[in-house]
Parts: structure tokens; C-alpha cells; sequence
């Protein structure tokens, strides 16, 4: 079997503290590689960027953005589309999840790959809500849509509350 890797495509809000975590717990994870995907090398980004490489993230970026990244004295490690190839399970955490997986994603799909996409890219995949849903989930589910913190939350209280932790619906 081939290395486990993920890539993560976005380093703002949802991806950085993604790849901090999935680098964290690597080993529990069982994973051999987290790889990332950052568009624009940015001054302002920089501390950010070598913070996740410094916890063991490889950084891939565009062919016209590689001299931007090495002026910051940030060295990419692969090709977007090399760390896009070798990933098991790609994560956009990217408000154009939806266009990457009609421009991207679904040329890669054959590849027994798995997507997933924040909760704002309605379309994306199906729902998925944790411990609310898990069951809808199967193994021919490649496109998921981890659905907003909004709705997670509110699905938790729905569940625990209105439908007493799933045993009786009646109090709705």
C-alpha cells in the first residue's frame, strides 16, 4: 500500500489550524504526510507558513510562484499537481471548493481519492455532520461537504434536546 497523505488546499481560517492538527496527531492518524497548498506568498503570511512547515508540512505551490516563496525565505517542497497526485484525501478549506471540484477534483476522482470541503460549498459532496450523521456516510462517498460550525452546533442541540440523544423524536 502507498504512503498516506493529506493535502490541504488553503492556509486561512480552516486550513492552518487543520494542518497544525493533522501534523499533530500524525502518528494517531496513521498518516505518512501532510502536504498543503498556499496560492500567494505573502509578507504577512509568512510566520504562519513556516509554522506549519516547521511542524512537518510540505509545502506545494504554483511553478510562477516558487521564486515569490524563496524571496521570503520559504522553500516549497513539490508541485501543487505532484502533492495533488500522490494524496489519498484532499481537504479545500477554500471559499472555491465547489470550482476546484469541477475545474481539479473530478479529473482526479478516478484515483480512489476522497474530497472533502467546508461547510460553506453547498454541492460540494454529501453533508456530513459528526455524530449526527455518520451513518449516511459510505466507502463510494468521495465528495463530502463538512457542514458549517452553525449547523454542526445546531444539529448537536436538535439531537440531544428535541430528539433525546436520538432515542425519541417526540420532543420536537
Amino acid at each position: 500500500m502507498g504512503k498516506k497523505v493529506v493535502h490541504v488546499v488553503g492556509t486561512g481560517t480552516i486550513g492552518e489550524p487543520l494542518i497544525g492538527l493533522l501534523c499533530t496527531m500524525r502518528e494517531e492518524l496513521g498518516l505518512d504526510e501532510i502536504t498543503f497548498h498556499k496560492k500567494s506568498a505573502l509578507l504577512e503570511d509568512r510566520s504562519k507558513v513556516k509554522g506549519v512547515i516547521s511542524m512537518g508540512a510540505k509545502l506545494a505551490a504554483d511553478d510562477q510562484a516558487w521564486t515569490a516563496f524563496n524571496e521570503l525565505g520559504i522553500s516549497p517542497t513539490l508541485s501543487v499537481s505532484a502533492a495533488l497526485e500522490q494524496a489519498a484525501v484532499i481537504i479545500d478549506c477554500t471559499p472555491v471548493g465547489n470550482e476546484n471540484k469541477t475545474s481539479i477534483y473530478a479529473g482526479l476522482a478516478d484515483g480512489q481519492k476522497g474530497f472533502i470541503a467546508q461547510g460553506s460549498e453547498f454541492g460540494f459532496g454529501k453533508p456530513y455532520a459528526r455524530g449526527i450523521n455518520d451513518d449516511a456516510l459510505t466507502p463510494d462517498d468521495k465528495f463530502i461537504q463538512v457542514v458549517s460550525c452553525n449547523t454542526h452546533n445546531l444539529s448537536v442541540l436538535i439531537h440531544t434536546l428535541g430528539m433525546n440523544n436520538g432515542q425519541k423524536p417526540g420532543n420536537l
